[in-house]
């Protein structure tokens, strides 16, 4: 069996099972694709709990809605942290 990575993020779009499939594409950033992320109204990002994040830092949360031909079009939604390991954005208007 392959050793699989912790899954330390998690993603639940109102009304859907959670996803925990973030690809990491740097030291210090994931990301994770949606489907059919236009029908979303809210979504909630969390720690899992397999790990917590170094003392005194967190991660900001982005989205990105998908358009042609732009590349930069990264919304930022709020944060995580040990002490706040969940969040739930309104992102139906973003």
């Amino acid at each position: 069996m392959e050793d699989q990575e912790p899954k330390v993020f998690g993603v639940i779009v109102a009304g859907r099972p959670i996803q925990t499939d973030f690809v990491q594409v740097s030291k210090t950033e994931f990301v994770i694709e949606v489907a059919d992320s236009c029908s979303a109204n809210h979504v909630v990002v969390f720690l899992t709990g397999v790990a917590p994040f170094p003392a005194d830092t967190g991660g900001t949360v982005y989205i990105r809605w998908p358009k042609i031909g732009i590349e930069t079009n990264w919304h930022y939604l709020g944060y995580i942290a040990n002490d706040k390991p969940s969040a739930i954005f309104r992102v139906a208007q973003v």
